[in-house]
């Protein structure tokens, strides 16, 4: 049998959040916010001789180009998020950028990001050509935007508006080269997170109803004799949005569990999660005044509820009997349109030679994304990149290579793709032995924000959508006007089959981008 690289460890629990870079949460980290404050280092690298720096933002460093109303081109800095914004503080930014590699005709969504800079692209990058990061701005702005003027994609938050991601990626390890598998949205990057591949596709299918029917890791934990547990709110379709998702979980089997967050949280408190565990966030959504509040940080939702969140799964497992064999992983799906600063860089593997609509190859990585290591075998202050001599940087399928040679799987007995086994592991970030004795409550409790309360203009809509299936909300949420989003709102109360019928044909009969 193959030896478990992290026998120290006995129960992973893992959270994937949703759509932000680096940057735009943890970019001032050990950076200067301002022009009389110092910036730091962490105490610890990985690989030793790495850089000793994170690589964060710098002042005055960092701009995104735009044509001012003279028709001149000027650089707009990156900086942090004002504190002068009152309720909107922690909605940053106020719309739900471009995800997609090609969202449209025009090429708006993630190659502009990374490939634009005052003007738009006019096609599929050439191989090699290197990204400038100088995009985001351009790609986001739009006429409508009145009050920001498009700025907002380029303000980072600090330390001090998001305490809690930045506490606890302070307190243990964090990465500054941790990319996402596809520059893209959702859905092909949890594929790769869970299968190593997205069989593909290069976008989420309309509203995101799709599914890869493909091995997952549940299915080979499961083979191995890891029990595993998926806990999640938000329904989607009827059940949670990895279930529907993924159907290939359904024949994992094993001893498992798929519950709600409520579950999770009293096994945390029992010392009885299994093995492995998958946490959804509530999901969040919207495009800018019209949007549902989750936990998950999507934009344009509030991200204190968020934060709280992260907080409370932290202490859960932190107060709860298993932490002194735990390890909790927290990442990010995408960037979402959010700015980033470092070029992903090409190389990527192509899992299984299929080439997507637009001609991508599955060979360039996407922006980085925040990933946590959480673990008494984690020393505080950490920073972490992949192993020296390595030819790749960490992306989501090394999650997958390391759980499983967590769970001793044979790699050669396993069908996810090219990619995941030459992934990168990062077993090595953590000790054989308890290096970390961080409290249980390492930060002060975020602000509460008022964000569930009863629906109102500019305000979540989730009172509003009470016992409606995620997926009818996003359909209701494309629509612009509140008198539209109502309407349907009542079509789908008196025959919500019918409605989410419709959407699954329309999802089949749309084509993929």
């Amino acid at each position: 049998m193959v030896a478990s690289t992290l026998p120290q460890v006995k129960n992973i629990v893992f959270l994937m959040l949703e759509n932000r870079a680096l940057d735009n949460v943890l970019g001032w980290l050990y950076s200067a916010t301002s022009a009389d404050m110092p910036s730091s280092a962490p105490q610890h690298v990985y690989p030793p001789g790495s850089s000793p720096l994170f690589d964060g933002l710098a002042l005055g460093r960092d701009s995104n180009p735009a044509y001012t109303w003279r028709g001149d081109v000027q650089p707009y800095p990156v900086v942090p998020v004002p504190d002068n914004l009152g309720a909107d503080q922690d909605r940053v930014p106020a719309y739900d950028p471009y995800e997609e590699m090609r969202a449209n005709a025009r090429w708006n969504g993630v190659f502009n990001q990374l490939f634009g800079n005052q003007d738009i692209i006019g096609g599929l990058p050439m191989e090699c050509q290197a990204p400038t990061m100088q995009g985001f701005l351009q790609d986001y702005y739009a006429w409508y935007m009145r009050g920001w003027q498009g700025l907002d994609i380029l303000w980072a938050y600090t330390p001090a508006q998001l305490p809690v991601i930045n506490g606890l990626a302070r307190g243990f390890a964090v990465s500054d080269r941790w990319f996402s598998s596809v520059p893209t949205q959702t859905n092909p990057n949890r594929a790769f997170s869970l299968c190593g591949t997205s069989l593909g596709r290069e976008s989420n299918a309309f509203l995101a109803i799709e599914q890869f029917d493909t091995p997952t890791v549940f299915n080979y934990l499961a083979q191995a004799g890891k029990s595993w547990g998926l806990y999640y709110t938000s329904q989607w379709m009827g059940r949670s949005y990895t279930q529907y998702t993924f159907p290939q979980i359904a024949q994992a089997g094993g001893n498992s569990e798929i519950g709600n967050l409520a579950t999770f949280f009293s096994r945390a408190q029992a010392g009885t999660l299994p093995d492995f565990t998958y946490l959804e966030p509530v999901w969040g959504y919207g495009k800018g005044e019209h949007y549902t509040q989750g936990t998950d940080y999507h934009p344009p939702t509030h991200v204190n509820p968020c934060e709280q969140f992260l907080q409370q799964v932290y202490q859960a497992v932190r107060s709860g009997p298993q932490w002194q064999d735990m390890l909790l992983i927290v990442t990010f799906d995408e960037h979402g349109g959010t700015y980033d600063h470092v070029t992903p860089p090409w190389g990527a593997i192509n899992p299984d030679g299929r080439i997507g609509v637009d001609g991508f190859k599955f060979n360039l990585f996407g922006a980085r994304v925040p990933t946590l290591l959480i673990s008494p075998f984690v020393k505080p202050s950490t920073v972490f990149r992949a192993p020296a001599g390595s030819r790749y940087p960490f992306d989501h399928t090394s999650l997958i290579k390391t759980l499983l040679q967590w769970a001793q799987v044979d790699l050669s007995a396993v069908s996810m793709g090219r990619r995941m086994p030459e992934a990168p592991t990062f077993e090595a970030v953590l000790a054989r032995e308890h290096v970390n004795e961080a409290p249980v409550a390492p930060l002060s409790l975020v602000p509460t924000l008022n964000a569930m309360l009863p629906a109102m203009p500019g305000g979540p809509l989730n009172a509003l959508f009470e016992g409606v299936d995620f997926v009818a909300v996003k359909s209701l949420l494309a629509h612009a006007h509140m008198e539209d989003i109502l309407a349907e709102l009542a079509r789908y109360r008196r025959d919500p089959r019918q409605f989410e019928d419709e959407l699954i044909r329309a999802a089949a009969s749309t084509t993929r981008r």
